[in-house]
């Protein structure tokens, strides 16, 4: 297998710059499968009934669903692409704080939603990705949702990846179920993921969302049908003959996000941070 593999993508990360891998791992080396990962973390929070109550009181998502997703993907991005001392991310880390201040919920609540942006995209990739992640690369994911974390003025973050994973499934078996805000919430934002897919595969967009979720209760709760179990095997060939290929060819050298580039659906001329989140002026979108 060595030998199919292009010489770029033979070398794994090493060193004690933990942003710095991590910050590779986003934009360049895994960021098809990461962006992936997001989208599965992004809609996991409409299956908690009591996310789901909080963020359709908002009406946020239901008024501009298509800025809101993108912005959440942003504001994210920013950070990862500037690192944590950067005034555009201290711009982002003030707007999260800002959006989350008074909102009702738990301590575990907002480490939840934290921990679904660390698993999901990990365990994405290591079903799905051109190889496998090291111990180093889940370390450097791990400390930098902990510092995000700290900085959103967050306690109870795990320290390792094992115990982020650990603390997902334990808190979903407690919470994750159906509701009606939760149903509303993925109808009101599904054009969101329509428009990144091929227009031919649009109207099939609620299964492939379904095939995406690794458990089944997942897509119950979004009020989703569960994907037949017979598209399960073609829908799996599909994402490792895409892995394959992408072994064979040579690491991305155009990151995935840039700041402030023109986004074709949200942002078609670009965007400024005074555009981001709820108070942004770009209300129209």
């Amino acid at each position: 297998m060595h030998l199919l593999t292009h010489p770029t993508r033979r070398t794994r990360p090493s060193g004690t710059d933990m942003y710095g891998i991590y910050r590779n791992m986003v934009l360049f080396d895994f960021k098809s499968e990461i962006h992936s990962g997001f989208f599965v973390a992004y809609y996991r929070n409409f299956a908690i009934p009591s996310t789901a109550r909080t963020l359709a009181a908002t009406g946020e998502m239901e008024s501009r669903p298509m800025k809101r997703s993108y912005d959440t993907g942003i504001v994210l991005h920013e950070i990862i692409a500037n690192g944590f001392e950067h005034e555009r991310s201290q711009e982002m880390i003030k707007l999260l704080r800002r959006v989350h201040k008074g909102v009702p919920g738990t301590p575990d609540d907002f480490v939840y939603v934290l921990m679904t942006l660390l698993v999901l995209p990990l365990r994405w990739t290591e079903r799905h990705g051109w190889r496998r992640l090291t111990e180093l690369e889940k370390r450097a994911a791990t400390d930098f949702h902990a510092e995000l974390g700290r900085q959103m003025g967050l306690e109870g973050i795990p320290g390792t990846f094992a115990e982020a994973e650990r603390f997902l499934d334990e808190y979903e078996d407690r919470n994750m179920g159906p509701s009606p805000e939760g149903s509303m919430l993925f109808n009101a934002t599904v054009a969101a993921f329509a428009s990144r897919i091929p227009t031919l595969l649009r109207r099939f967009t609620p299964t492939i969302l379904a095939l995406m979720m690794d458990k089944p209760q997942v897509a119950v709760a979004l009020g989703l049908r569960p994907a037949p179990a017979v598209l399960r095997v073609p829908f799996n060939a599909v994402l490792r003959f895409r892995s394959l290929k992408a072994r064979r060819r040579p690491l991305p050298t155009e990151p995935i996000f840039v700041p402030g580039r023109m986004n074709v659906v949200a942002y078609p001329d670009g965007y400024t941070l005074d555009q981001i989140g709820p108070w942004g002026k770009s209300a129209n979108v």
